[in-house]
């Protein structure tokens, strides 16, 4: 019997044939990236029975991309997306006990994104990246992109500038100087049923 998420995780994943594994260990976590073709998955421990956070996302030539998608039990889907910024991102709704509830919560989570995939549009204007779409099973999650400077120190117009500046880099008279990634993550299995 599984008691624990290694074994648990192991178990699953490797069924999915990760082209490659990665560990990593601090003094309080540590955790495992699993990458497939244009994605990748990292789990964050505190120990065996207990997840600190699971996150996913795309990584263009080995350097993954500006957002991430989240474990969070309090959101629609439990899926979160957001920014990766420069933060500390403790949030007690990412973390998974191991349980049988907790087993059948990250079992939807990561089944939606295996079975379905996702798709991600970058936008970026002048060579800037300033806005990126993430759409998951015909959910649509928009994320305006903070600057460096943004996520250093936030001044109180930051917003409005940052909302001013994607209206102003969307509007059809900058087209010619606006340019559109688009990243269709694959599915990983094609049926769940088939591979429990």
């Amino acid at each position: 019997m599984i008691d624990n998420w290694i074994k648990y995780l192991e178990q699953k994943l490797t069924q999915l044939n990760p082209t490659n594994v990665e560990n990593l260990e601090t003094e309080y976590k540590f955790s495992q990236t699993y990458y497939f073709h244009t994605s990748y998955l990292t789990i964050e421990f505190l120990d065996s029975t207990t997840i600190n956070k699971v996150e996913l996302g795309t990584y263009t030539n080995g350097i993954c991309n500006d957002y991430k998608i989240l474990f969070d039990s309090s959101a629609p889907n439990f899926t979160k997306v957001k920014q990766k910024l420069f933060e500390v991102d403790d949030n007690e709704n990412y973390v998974l006990t191991y349980n049988k509830a907790n087993i059948e919560n990250l079992n939807e989570f990561l089944d939606n994104l295996f079975t379905n995939g996702w798709t991600e549009k970058t936008f970026s204007y002048k060579g800037f990246d300033y806005l990126i779409i993430v759409e998951i099973d015909k959910t649509t999650h928009r994320i305006e992109l903070k600057s460096d400077a943004e996520q250093d120190i936030l001044l109180p117009m930051d917003m409005l500038s940052r909302k001013i500046n994607v209206i102003w880099n969307n509007l059809k008279i900058n087209s010619g100087k606006r340019k559109i990634r688009k990243i269709k993550v694959k599915p990983l299995i094609n049926n769940v049923l088939q591979q429990q």
